[in-house]
């Protein structure tokens, strides 16, 4: 079976995904268009070696930063395991809503208008939280990043002077940028990146919600993770 989790930035996503996969004997795969690449990580949130609790993980870490990586090339890199992972169960964790699409729909990219003809069973979970509980949990998070090296991660990446799409639009990267670059002050630049985050949470609200059906939304404001994991295997 594949379960799909969705949701905000922020919300807990990638902890359900590993109580989930832990409970199915499942395998997960990434649908963040962010965490495919090596060398973004605290910025990105992506999830650390020890907090895989030995689950495989697929579509993490597959590109250098200077590399292109785009909706097509992930749907033909999550249809391969996919496929070849039939008999098992399947965790799909990410906000990349496009991602998530292309994957599972008979999505072409040569042709205009939504296909939304599901190319496989699947169920999809979402995650949300008060809106504004969610907005300061974000705001803390940046901090975190901040405390965990992210001015350095993104430092690092400026100094090799790359000029990607990835790191153009990475949030996290692009305003630290702008701050080593002498435009902005370095407490402007973690404002816009808690700014950006929360706009972000906003777009993938609405992406969520117009483009994918039948989503079962769990407040984790009124339930435990534990409890909807054990929802979810009802």
């Amino acid at each position: 079976m594949i379960y799909v989790i969705v949701g905000p930035t922020g919300v807990g996503k990638t902890k359900l995904s590993v109580m989930l996969a832990k409970k199915l004997n499942g395998i997960i795969i990434n649908a963040d268009s962010m965490q495919v690449y090596k060398e973004l990580n605290i910025g990105t949130a992506k999830i650390k070696d020890e907090e895989k609790e030995g689950i495989p993980h697929y579509l993490f870490d597959i590109k250098s930063i200077n590399e292109d990586y785009n909706a097509f090339n992930y749907q033909c890199d999550g249809r391969k395991i996919l496929d070849s992972n039939k008999d098992k169960n399947i965790i799909i964790v990410g906000g990349t809503g496009l991602y998530i699409k292309a994957l599972l729909y008979n999505y072409k990219f040569e042709e205009k208008g939504d296909i939304n003809e599901p190319l496989y069973d699947f169920k999809i979970i979402g995650l949300t939280r008060d809106r504004k509980v969610l907005y300061e949990c974000i705001n803390k998070r940046v901090e975190i990043m901040i405390d965990e090296g992210l001015i350095k991660e993104a430092k690092d990446l400026y100094n090799l002077k790359i000029n990607s799409r990835a790191l153009n639009t990475a949030i996290g990267y692009k305003e630290l940028f702008d701050y080593f670059k002498g435009n902005i002050s370095l407490d402007e630049a973690i404002d816009k990146i808690k700014q950006n985050s929360r706009h972000y949470a906003k777009r993938q609200y609405t992406f969520f919600n117009n483009q994918f059906k039948k989503i079962k939304w769990y407040n984790i404001d009124e339930i435990s993770f534990e409890d909807i994991v054990t929802d979810i295997l009802k």
